[in-house]
């Protein structure tokens, strides 16, 4: 066996897979109540599929960062729901990255 694929192998026991945890279960009690505002300003669909998939959200006086995993998401992010995570959170910047 050469050393690479013996280095695939050797996998430490330290390294493990965690379950990914939705956003509305993980958010900062600040920005919960917010958050439950934009669920029901663009629907359980949406929600599930754009918002709680998000890697992280935060929130200093008047700027938003919201990061996600997705280009995909972060372009539809920006398109469809800019202005109503601008009026739900009263915020007067946006940024939104991709991880």
């Amino acid at each position: 066996m050469d050393f690479y694929t013996e280095s695939l192998l050797n996998i430490p026991e330290e390294i493990s897979e965690v379950p990914f945890t939705k956003m509305e279960e993980r958010i900062k009690e600040e920005l919960k109540e917010d958050f439950m505002k934009l669920k029901e300003r663009v629907g359980e669909k949406y929600f599930e599929k754009y918002f709680n998939s998000l890697i992280r959200i935060n929130k200093h006086e008047k700027d938003l960062l919201i990061i996600t995993s997705s280009e995909s998401y972060r372009s539809i992010i920006m398109r469809e729901f800019f202005n109503h995570i601008k009026e739900v959170f009263n915020v007067n910047n946006i940024i939104i990255a991709k991880q």
